[in-house]
C-alpha cells in the first residue's frame, strides 16, 4: 500500500495540534422494468474545552455543548499516536457527535491484494489488524476508524483527499453549501421541507433523491425532510463526474463514498447555518435500493447522523459479501442474488480496486457486517424486501445478525432494528410492520422519546453463527 500523507486539524479549547495522516439509471437489478449565511471548516466537529459531544451508549443522540468546527479528518485518514491495541491516555472513546472517531489512532499499513488470506467466516470485528483483541470501548474507537481505513482502501475508495471549507446559506427553501479548498471550488443545494407542527430547530430526515419512506407522516410527527440530490455530487456511472471529482481532483472513488462526502457536507452547512431551522444533532438518512446502499455509507461514514434507515439495501448495502456468493453458487444470467461481481459490474458504486475480489471475496478483510456495525451506538433501522430475489434477504439477514453482536458488545442492542416482509419495491405497502417500526425509531432518536419501544427484531432468517461466525462479541466497558 503507498501512503498519501495527509493533515488534519483537532481543535480542544482554543489550541489547534496537528496530525500526521496517513492512509493506506437502472438500478440494483431489483426494479421492474433573502439569503443569510456562515461557514465551517472541514466537517469534524469536537467539543471545546470544557464541554462534551453525546455520550457513547444512549438510545439518543444526547446533548453537547458548544462544538469547534475542525478540518475533515475525512473518513480516509489514519493518525498519528496512539496504538491500536489498549486503551490510550487522552484517546477518543467518542463514536457519536463527530464524522469520524478515532482521530488519535493509529491504522497500520493495510496488504496488498497478494498478501490477504482467504477466510470463509465474516470477520472478527473485535481483533485488530495487528491481533490485539478489542475489550474496551476505547479500544473499540480505533477499530471503528480500521475498519473505516479498510472499506475505503479495499471497496470505495477515500471519501476526504483534501480538506474543505464548507459556507452555508439558506432562502426560498432551499440550503445551498458551498464547498472551498480543493482542486474546485463547488456548490450544491438540497430543499428543506418543514413540518408544521413542532419547534424550530426541527429534527430532519436526509432522503437520497428524498428517501422512499412516508415523508407526510413523519412532517405531522414534526420532522423536516431534507431532499438529497446526491447525483450531482458523483453520478453513479462516472467516477470523474459531478462536484466530488471537481472538488478533489479524484476520480478512483466510488460513487457511494461520493454521496457521504456530499451528505457531510450538508452536515457542516447545517451545523453553521442556524436560519435553516435545523437542528444538525437530531438527522437520520435513508434511501431505497441503490440508495439504501448510499445510505449505509453515509450512516456508517458520518457519526454525527443519529439515525440511519437503510431500505432494500442488498448486496453493496447491508448484504454480506461472503453470504452473497454462497447462495448465487451455481446460478447465471438474471437468476440468484446480486452478489461482489455483479454489484461491481452494474454500477460505478464502488472504486476500482474492489474488482480483484469479484473471483476472490474470502480475501476481503472485512464484510458488511462490519460496515453496519459502523453505525452503532446510533441508531440503525434495516428495511427489507421478501419479494425479490435479487436483493439478497438472506445474506442481509445474516450480515445484520453479526452487526447485532456488536451492538450487544456496545450495550446497545435495542438501538438496531431489523424488519423483513414482502411488499412493492421501494414502496410504502409494509406488511410485516415497517410504519409502525420508522416511527418508533424516529420518537426515539429524532424526537428524543426514550419510551419509544425499538425492540424490533424480525428478519426473515436468524443468523446461523455456525456457519458464518467463529468468534464472540465481548462486553465492551
Amino acid at each position: 500500500m503507498s501512503f498519501r500523507p495527509r493533515y488534519s486539524k483537532f481543535l480542544t479549547g482554543t489550541v489547534l495540534l496537528p496530525l500526521l495522516i496517513a492512509c493506506g439509471s437502472s438500478d440494483d437489478g431489483e426494479d421492474p422494468g433573502g439569503a443569510t449565511s456562515s461557514t465551517v471548516s472541514g466537517g469534524t466537529t469536537s467539543s471545546a474545552s470544557g464541554t462534551s459531544n453525546s455520550g457513547t451508549g444512549g438510545g439518543g443522540p444526547g446533548t453537547s455543548g458548544s462544538t469547534t468546527s475542525a478540518s475533515s479528518t475525512g473518513g480516509s485518514d489514519a493518525t498519528t499516536g496512539s496504538g491500536t491495541g489498549g486503551d490510550t491516555a487522552g484517546g477518543d472513546t467518542e463514536l457519536t457527535g463527530i464524522e469520524t472517531p478515532g482521530a488519535d489512532c493509529t491504522v497500520p499499513s493495510l496488504p496488498a491484494f497478494g498478501e490477504l488470506r482467504a477466510n470463509d467466516k465474516l470477520p472478527d470485528p473485535f481483533t485488530m489488524m495487528d491481533g490485539t483483541k478489542v475489550t474496551t470501548r476505547a479500544q473499540w474507537v480505533c477499530r471503528h476508524r480500521e475498519i473505516s481505513e479498510m472499506v475505503q482502501h479495499y471497496e470505495t475508495g477515500p471519501k476526504q483527499v483534501k480538506e474543505a471549507t464548507v459556507t452555508g446559506s439558506v432562502a426560498g427553501g432551499k440550503l445551498t453549501v458551498n464547498v472551498s479548498g480543493g482542486a474546485e471550488n463547488v456548490s450544491f443545494s438540497v430543499d428543506i421541507s418543514l413540518p408544521s407542527t413542532g419547534t424550530p430547530p426541527y429534527p430532519a430526515l436526509i432522503g437520497l433523491s428524498g428517501g422512499s419512506l412516508n415523508n407526510d407522516r413523519l412532517k405531522q410527527m414534526g420532522v423536516a425532510i431534507i431532499n438529497y440530490n446526491h447525483n450531482g455530487v458523483q453520478p453513479e456511472g462516472n467516477r470523474s463526474g459531478g462536484i466530488f471529482s471537481k472538488f478533489h481532483g479524484n476520480a478512483n472513488s466510488g460513487a457511494l463514498i461520493a454521496w457521504a462526502w456530499g451528505a457531510s457536507r450538508i452536515i457542516d452547512a447545517l451545523e453553521s447555518t442556524p436560519d435553516a431551522k435545523i437542528d444538525p444533532k437530531r438527522l437520520a438518512i435513508t434511501g431505497c435500493s441503490r440508495n439504501g446502499k448510499g445510505a449505509l455509507m453515509i450512516g456508517a461514514m458520518d457519526s454525527r447522523i443519529a439515525l440511519t434507515i437503510p431500505q432494500e439495501s442488498g448486496s453493496g448495502g447491508v448484504a454480506a459479501w461472503r453470504v452473497s456468493e454462497v447462495d448465487n453458487m451455481g446460478r447465471t444470467g438474471s437468476s440468484g442474488v446480486q452478489n461482489l461481481s455483479r454489484t461491481y459490474g452494474e454500477q460505478q458504486w464502488f472504486s476500482r480496486d474492489i474488482e480483484q475480489f469479484g473471483n476472490a471475496v474470502t480475501k476481503l478483510p472485512l464484510d458488511h457486517h462490519e460496515l453496519v456495525g459502523m453505525v452503532a451506538p446510533r441508531g440503525l433501522l434495516i428495511l427489507g424486501n421478501l419479494n425479490y430475489e435479487w436483493l439478497s434477504t438472506n445474506n442481509a439477514d445474516q450480515a445484520g445478525g453479526a452487526a447485532r453482536m456488536i451492538y450487544e458488545a456496545l450495550g446497545a442492542k435495542q438501538n438496531i432494528g431489523y424488519v423483513d416482509s414482502g411488499h412493492t419495491h421501494c414502496g410504502t405497502d409494509y406488511a410485516g410492520g415497517e410504519q409502525e417500526a420508522i416511527e418508533a425509531f424516529v420518537k426515539k432518536f429524532l424526537l428524543e422519546d426514550e419510551s419509544a419501544n425499538t425492540d424490533i427484531w424480525k428478519p426473515k432468517n436468524a443468523l446461523d453463527q455456525a456457519k458464518w461466525v467463529d468468534w464472540t462479541a465481548p462486553t465492551l466497558r
